[in-house]
């Protein structure tokens, strides 16, 4: 049995993805939080197998949710933590793997209805590797394509040296 605690401002929402997770076999929540120190508090409490967590929660609605996956991570290696956002923003990301990708997960709030998708998400977290959403892997694709060239910065000299 897979052991989760969840965590999101948004009553509605953390219902819908609760709901969601009581439709997974050997998924069981143990407890919900709307806020970052409820969060560390169930988390430190009920010692869960993988915190599914919002990117933004009180006090600051910033990162809130990156800092608790890092906080958790650090305290409890052997716990997984999805981080789901509404933001498909390439800096969470950057900043939630920034230490390692092991154990960690970010899919977007969207399809987190996607049975599937988030059994496969948790299975993988829960077994020491990561799920990062598929549109979150485009975005880093595409900035990396964009991203000018070091020899386009190259003077005539160095361009000739290099030939």
């Amino acid at each position: 049995m897979t052991r989760v605690v969840i965590a999101d401002d948004a009553m509605l929402l953390r219902q819908g993805v609760v709901s969601v997770l009581h439709t997974l076999d050997g998924v069981e929540v143990v407890a919900e939080a709307d806020d970052h120190p409820s969060l560390m508090a169930a988390v430190d409490e009920h010692r869960p197998d993988l915190v599914i967590t919002d990117v933004r929660m009180p006090p600051t609605l910033t990162n809130e949710g990156i800092a608790a996956a890092r906080e958790i991570r650090a305290r409890y290696p052997e716990t997984g933590v999805i981080v789901l956002s509404q933001y498909l923003d390439a800096d969470y990301v950057l900043e939630l793997l920034e230490d390692g990708t092991e154990g960690l997960g970010y899919l977007l709030k969207e399809n987190v209805a996607d049975r599937r998708q988030l059994a496969t998400a948790i299975d993988a977290v829960c077994n020491a590797s990561s799920s990062i959403d598929p549109a979150a892997i485009e975005v880093f694709v595409q900035a990396r394509a964009q991203r000018p060239s070091p020899i386009d910065d190259l003077s005539d000299r160095e361009r000739e040296v290099l030939g």
